[in-house]
């Protein structure tokens, strides 16, 4: 199966789709730095061959590229219109940016990020794929409400746009942690399928027919992932649910004991800034299971230790303080009853105020024994279960499913005038789609969602006779 990926940030979604043995034809992604980490890992495959690759086309120069500058473009627009006349492309997929309807965000409908989801739709209008595979936050599923009047959730608009261009969608609410992801990570995941898909049935009934078979189908494939999910997990050897613990062990920089394990210093073409360490080497796997990390570190054995992405933060005294405390008052009964300090949540706000007075809006410690929340792209978000710091760039990858071979490009924080300019590496995985989660998904597409279709053809076929029988008699 030939796909496109749009808004394809660093290729989360598109290594996924890769491993899943589907082949892409390009990847449109406006950041120089994350496109620059996708051309590396997954176009020219400079560390580890996968089971499918990129054939990118002559018609359209392998680099970044606007969404709305490429559809502007005559060349680009004049291929665009070939791949529909050709009917070549199988899937597009992607997430177009979704600060705009994010819950921790403003929600502003008029924030112009919000109609780049209307640029995608005008990608599938001329490419004419036979599926969609669009990812994005549950936010998009909220209403939008502006000076006391109400707007219809962008998710309804995008699916009824898709109607009238002869698909038939839905959406789901998928976990990451289902699919051996160590990571809690809730996302909407909407499918489409061209209503041509029906094999055997001519469902040529109006965008309202198309949208009603999509709620239907809705729930049959929500049972179905389910169950796609479970098998997928035993298939790649991984348990039931995936643990911070079990994710991230073997890259500690402190043992039992509490002794640190060998630094050395960060090598220049991961990281331009001097002065800060790394680990030299994987640390002992000491955890209940290993799989995760064993399929994490496949392809790259025989290394000491992972692909960059190992900087660890130069915190100062007081802040490494200030996380020891934490980290000793998070298991402590009464501090827990007191201020409701729990391991996975945001520390309480009263807890921040009388503890450390401190106005940091969001930090989560680590729970070892369960998947870690949602990755964000702030490094001080999340901290480590353990050990005194925030998270690595790498160890952040693990938590999002990136084995250790992917490699990723540009600096690792930016600030000012830079945030317009760059893509650092933080943000490139926080944005991502979990390589682990896009693999089974499209695993389902490829195997599965065919069978399903072809039992739901012939629940159409049935009812439109029904139809025209009733309609013979009036």
């Amino acid at each position: 199966m030939k796909f496109i990926d749009l808004f394809s940030g660093c290729g989360g979604l598109s290594l996924g789709l890769l491993n899943a043995g589907y082949t892409g034809l390009f990847a449109v992604e406006r950041s120089a730095d994350a496109f620059s980490t996708l051309k590396r890992n997954l176009i020219d495959q400079e560390f580890v061959g996968l089971n499918g690759r990129f054939d990118w086309p002559n018609a359209l120069e392998c680099r970044n590229h606007d969404i709305l500058a490429l559809l502007d473009d005559p060349e680009a627009s004049r291929y665009l219109d070939s791949l529909g006349n050709s009917g070549e492309v199988d899937l597009v997929a992607g997430g177009p940016p979704c600060q705009g309807f994010s819950s921790a965000g403003k929600r502003d409908p008029d924030d112009p990020r919000n109609q780049l989801a209307f640029a995608y739709l005008e990608i599938v209008r001329r490419v004419k794929p036979k599926f969609i595979l669009m990812e994005n936050v549950r936010g998009i599923t909220q209403t939008f409400t502006k000076a006391g009047s109400q707007s219809l959730p962008p998710s309804e608009q995008i699916e009824r746009a898709l109607a009238e261009l002869n698909y038939v969608p839905f959406h789901l609410i998928e976990n990451s942690s289902q699919w051996g992801v160590p990571q809690a990570r809730h996302r909407f995941v909407l499918i489409a399928i061209h209503k041509d898909q029906f094999l055997g049935s001519n469902v040529n009934g109006d965008s309202l027919q198309l949208l009603s078979t999509g709620k239907e189908l809705a729930t049959k494939v929500e049972a179905q992932l389910k169950v796609f999910a479970e098998e997928f997990k035993i298939n790649k050897g991984l348990p039931p649910l995936v643990t911070a613990s079990d994710a991230l062990k073997d890259l500690k920089t402190l043992n039992f004991l509490g002794n640190p394990y060998k630094l050395v210093d960060v090598p220049k073409d991961d990281s331009r800034a001097s002065g800060f360490k790394q680990i030299a080497e994987y640390a002992p796997t000491f955890c209940r299971n290993p799989a995760y990390i064993n399929l994490m570190r496949k392809g790259w054995e025989r290394k000491k230790c992972p692909n960059h992405g190992l900087r660890l933060p130069n915190h100062t005294v007081k802040v490494k303080k200030r996380f020891e405390k934490i980290l000793e008052d998070i298991d402590d009964l009464n501090l827990q009853t007191r201020y409701k300090l729990a391991r996975g949540k945001t520390l309480p706000l009263l807890y921040r105020q009388e503890v450390h007075n401190s106005r940091k809006h969001s930090l989560t410690v680590l729970d070892p024994h369960k998947p870690s929340g949602t990755v964000t792209t702030l490094p001080d978000d999340i901290l480590h279960f353990d050990e005194p710091r925030i998270m690595t760039v790498r160890e952040l990858a693990r938590l999002q499913s990136f084995p250790d071979w992917f490699r990723f490009e540009g600096p690792y924080t930016t600030g000012g005038s830079l945030r317009k300019k760059t893509c650092p590496k933080y943000t490139q995985v926080g944005n991502a789609v979990p390589p682990l989660m896009a693999e089974g998904i499209g695993l389902f597409l490829k195997e599965s969602l065919g069978r399903l279709l072809h039992i739901e053809t012939g629940k159409i076929e049935k009812h439109e006779t029904q139809c025209a029988q009733r309609a013979a008699l009036i």
